[in-house]
């Protein structure tokens, strides 16, 4: 087998990748190797810092090289061809000089395309002055870098100044990158722009995944209405997944300088609210892969050869959305494939690593109970807008002062923990982790507020019923994966506040809050078996439930209490008799008294 050269080429930045860097470091190796009778196979780190030792790591293709090295699955007399030493590495002169060192141990030989300077473990050990050269190159090259980082960093910082204090638009590009859907091509001191072609293609993405479309259909549609509009090449499903984590969706850039992040608002044009972002996080959770459901379907091709596709994901109107927890120990009710259908399941008394003991209850019952109380919810919602519509302007105003005192102290407790060196700084990360999640949870009920807005405002009783039993339809309940699935979780989220469940004495207990109400709709087993029932009011074993008032009350007051609650309660019964008889328009049947009664 003939010796091979490996050409190692290296280079840190777009710029350079769009220049000639690759092509003249290609055509170096390639004279060398045909001169010297070498097989060549190119080595490739692009836009990876040699300054950083990024090349060196486990993803770097340097690093990889040498393990191939170190597991004989390259020869250890191969010629590695570097136009440069400071291609290597620009890191410190003793990490450099152990890099280097440790390569020549290797038995690889080492060969410099700007002087055919040739590297070997004996040459140095023969010729000190090699050694020194390769000192000084590297010490040079380190330097370099050095120098043109704080260059760069204090480019940087001038243009972060003048965004954040004097509120003036900037196009930092000395530092990090902007997001593809960004046209930056205007100077430092231009606001960055919607990209002309790209920016489309964003947003069809953004508004997909707020429909609770998953990654894979929604990298389906780019292929099909934009194809190769990214950089000329089919749409993958990492880059698409990537769009819906990154904060740069509604505007923000966070950008590391000299080991500190920057928080950028406003920096780029947004594709959504920062609450629309944190309800995608919710949709994402909530959109998990849990399992097939079902067999899948058999595929058979021309050939006669066969393949099992897997069925969709499950979309759960529930689990993620941290509204329904177990009774018994305040866990998270998870969803689990049970056939063609979904159980929810206690997570902490899963496999008994909890206190909590392993039971489920049928997805069908804790769905179709649901539905019947957001209905009712809608209900209310139209009880409450008759005669002066409902009006939420001065919770709105008080929710959006609520989320910017939270911004403001987040912004004075980052000031104080850059501006003082004695102050406790895990203690105050704490404090701004705490402060973040308190303002995330209120920009989400602050745009729960909004749509209720906007139904008050836009939309008559008969609309906003139509849209819900649209979606509503007991065949969607039936069908895991049914796409309007996604649209009925938004709905159970802006109606519904709390969601329990209890197995007790082989019967099931489930309760429902709706938002803006104090008591529960409480359904659970009968007295005797097969029999269901529904009353209103605290949650079943609570105190609340069982708290008897003390000393003696006169008979005529109980009996007031006794009417009074009666009133309520036939009152309640026909809003849930009303609520069945809407449902049945869409296909629900009479509710299966037989599943809150487990055969074990």
């Amino acid at each position: 087998m003939a010796q091979k050269l490996y050409s190692y080429q290296r280079w840190s930045s777009a710029v350079q990748a769009d220049g000639t860097t690759k092509a003249r470091q290609t055509k170096s190796a390639e004279e060398y190797a045909q001169k010297n009778g070498l097989e060549i196979e190119e080595i490739v780190d692009a836009g990876v810092s040699g300054f950083k030792s990024a090349n060196t790591n486990e993803n770097g293709a340097l690093g990889q090289f040498l393990r191939a090295v170190d597991e004989g699955l390259i020869a250890c007399n191969s010629v590695l061809y570097v136009e440069a030493l400071d291609r290597i590495t620009r890191s410190e002169i003793d990490t450099a000089l152990e890099l280097f060192l440790g390569i020549l141990r290797r038995g690889i030989t080492v060969v410099t395309g700007m002087d055919n300077k040739v590297y070997t473990r004996e040459a140095i050990k023969g010729n000190p002055v090699d050694l020194l050269t390769s000192i000084l190159m590297f010490s040079r090259a380190h330097e370099e870098s050095k120098t043109k980082q704080n260059r760069t960093n204090g480019n940087a910082l001038a243009l972060i100044d003048r965004f954040l204090k004097q509120g003036l638009p900037v196009n930092i590009k000395s530092v990090g990158s902007h997001p593809w859907w960004i046209d930056d091509s205007g100077s430092m001191y231009e606001a960055v722009k919607p990209h002309p072609v790209l920016w489309a293609c964003a947003q069809l993405a953004m508004d997909k995944f707020m429909e609770g479309i998953s990654v894979f259909k929604v990298t389906q549609m780019l292929n099909e209405r934009f194809p190769h509009y990214y950089k000329g090449k089919a749409w993958a499903m990492a880059n698409v997944r990537k769009l819906r984590l990154n904060k740069a969706v509604y505007g923000v850039r966070e950008i590391s300088v000299g080991g500190k992040t920057y928080v950028l608002p406003d920096y780029y044009p947004a594709l959504i609210s920062e609450g629309q972002f944190l309800r995608l996080q919710q949709i994402r959770t909530t959109t998990k892969y849990i399992g097939k459901v079902g067999e899948g379907r058999v595929v058979t091709d021309s050939e006669g050869n066969s393949k099992v596709i897997a069925e969709r994901n499950n979309i759960n109107l529930l689990s993620g959305m941290k509204l329904f927890r177990c009774g018994h120990c305040g866990g998270t009710m998870m969803a689990m494939r049970h056939g063609d259908t979904i159980r929810y399941l206690c997570e902490k008394g899963r496999g008994y690593h909890h206190d909590c003991k392993t039971w489920s209850l049928p997805g069908i019952l804790v769905e179709h109970t649901l539905m019947l109380v957001t209905t009712i919810a809608y209900i209310e919602l139209q009880q409450k807008g008759q005669g002066a519509k409902a009006d939420y302007t001065q919770q709105i105003n008080a929710m959006e002062s609520t989320i910017n005192g939270y911004s403001t102290q987040i912004n004075k407790a980052t000031k104080l923990a850059i501006a003082l060196d004695d102050v406790d700084v895990d203690e105050l990360a704490e404090t701004i982790k705490e402060l973040k999640a308190k303002r995330d949870n209120a920009i989400i009920e602050l745009e729960v507020l909004q749509r209720k807005q906007l139904l008050a405002n836009d939309s008559t009783f008969e609309t906003i019923m139509m849209d819900f039993f649209t979606y509503a339809q007991y065949g969607v309940l039936q069908n895991p994966v049914h796409e309007y699935r996604s649209k009925l979780r938004d709905v159970v989220y802006s109606a519904i506040s709390d969601v329990r469940a209890w197995k007790h004495d082989r019967r099931l207990f489930i309760s429902f809050q709706i938002k803006g109400n104090d008591e529960y709709y409480n359904f659970s087993a009968g007295n005797t078996p097969y029999e269901w029932g529904c009353y209103v009011g605290a949650l079943p074993f609570s105190q609340q439930e069982l708290e008897v008032a003390d000393g003696d009350v006169p008979e005529e007051v109980l009996e007031r209490v006794r009417e009074r609650y009666a009133e309520l309660h036939a009152a309640n019964m026909m809003m849930l008799h009303q609520a069945k008889e809407l449902l049945s328009h869409v296909g629900y049947p009479e509710l299966d008294s037989k599943m809150f009664w487990p055969r074990k």
